[in-house]
């Protein structure tokens, strides 16, 4: 009952704090054995503004699931977040690949130490292109902030694409906005992932 009081009154109480999670990734999934590190320079564009610079790791789970450790720094003076991204809907013919990403992560922001759940459904659809795959996805974040003063939900819409450019096999590019709905910040980010295997062969 508890938590139920709280997300009601967490949709009209204000806060210092507010969400700026990006989601940074389409519905597409690693193969099992291989890994990705990136890096996302973030531009908040509300609330006081102010840029955030995060890296992050992902790794395969299983072929409809993977993983994500994500760090950084900037505005938001510290984070760091762990999620968990299950597509049991894949991208097929017609079909958009369809899930959701759940995490945890912890935060400093100005004068507040935050805790973050977030649970974010999501979807994705790839098209090819003569300049490569191109992976244009659809996420709505919600987020559970805990704070010492309050407890309240952020929401966002993330609007966003991966492009695997033809020539390059060893990097994707991203971009993507970010709209404040409720309590959150409004951005726009781009991002860098770079693929390798655990080891030689593994995974093929």
């Amino acid at each position: 009952m508890k938590f139920a009081k709280y997300f009601v009154l967490g949709l009209f109480l204000s806060s210092t704090a507010n969400a700026y999670l990006s989601i940074a990734e389409s519905g597409e999934l690693l193969a099992p054995g291989k890994y990705q590190v990136g890096v996302e320079p973030q531009l908040l564009t509300n609330k006081g503004n102010g840029a955030n610079f995060n890296v992050f790791v992902d790794t395969a789970i299983n072929e409809s699931m993977s993983g994500r450790i994500s760090m950084g720094a900037g505005a938001v003076d510290f984070n760091a977040f762990a999620s968990l991204k299950w597509i049991p809907i894949p991208d097929v013919d017609n079909q958009p690949a369809m899930g959701f990403r759940a995490g945890a992560g912890i935060a400093r922001d100005e004068e507040e130490n935050l805790i973050q759940l977030q649970f974010a459904p999501m979807l994705s659809k790839k098209w090819d292109t003569e300049y490569g795959m191109t992976v244009p996805y659809f996420a709505i974040p919600f987020t559970f902030l805990n704070t010492k003063e309050e407890n309240y939900v952020a929401s966002n819409l993330a609007i966003g694409t991966e492009f695997h450019y033809v020539d390059w096999n060893q990097v994707t590019l991203g971009a993507e906005l970010g709209v404040d709905l409720n309590k959150s910040y409004s951005y726009i980010s781009i991002f860098a992932t770079f693929p390798f295997e655990s080891h030689k062969g593994f995974g093929k």
